[in-house]
Formats: C-alpha cells, structure tokens, sequence
C-alpha cells in the first residue's frame, strides 16, 4: 500500500454547516475539485477524518460517475476492509 497526499489539503470539500444547503453551486464545485485533486494522486480509496466531508465527497461521485472507494481512518486504523 502507498500513501498519497492531496495537492490541496487544507481546501475545504464545500459541505461545512449549512453552506451546501445555502450555496449548492458552490459546494458542488468545491467537491469536484477536492475529487479531481484526490484522483490526480492516483489512489484507489480516498481517506479522511471528517465524516460530513466524506458523505458530501462520496455522495457527489456517486452522483457523477466516479469510482473510488471512501473511508474513514478509523476504518482503516481498525483494519476493517
């Protein structure tokens, strides 16, 4: 296994309290760039911390067609697969 790290990881995802709901446009945007960040780095399953963050992110592939897998560090710290 090998570990990449985002371009831009202190970018925010776009989903933060109410501001997905308050401004869509601009959270999908975020998102797509948080996701073509992640898949620039080549990996297969992106892992993060923040569990809103990780819905929005896997939420919106699903609903564009990308295939990579989410999960969160606990996840992977418990050895779950």
């Amino acid at each position: 296994m090998q570990l990449s790290e985002l371009n831009d990881p202190e970018i925010c995802c776009g989903f933060g309290g109410l501001f997905s709901v308050k401004y869509p446009e601009i959270s999908e945007r975020m998102a797509d760039d948080k996701i073509a960040d992640a898949q620039s780095t080549g990996a297969d399953v992106l892992i993060g911390a923040d569990l809103g963050c990780l819905l929005h992110l896997k939420g919106r592939m699903q609903r564009k067609g990308k295939d990579m897998e989410v999960r969160h560090i606990a996840e992977i710290l418990a050895g779950d697969p």
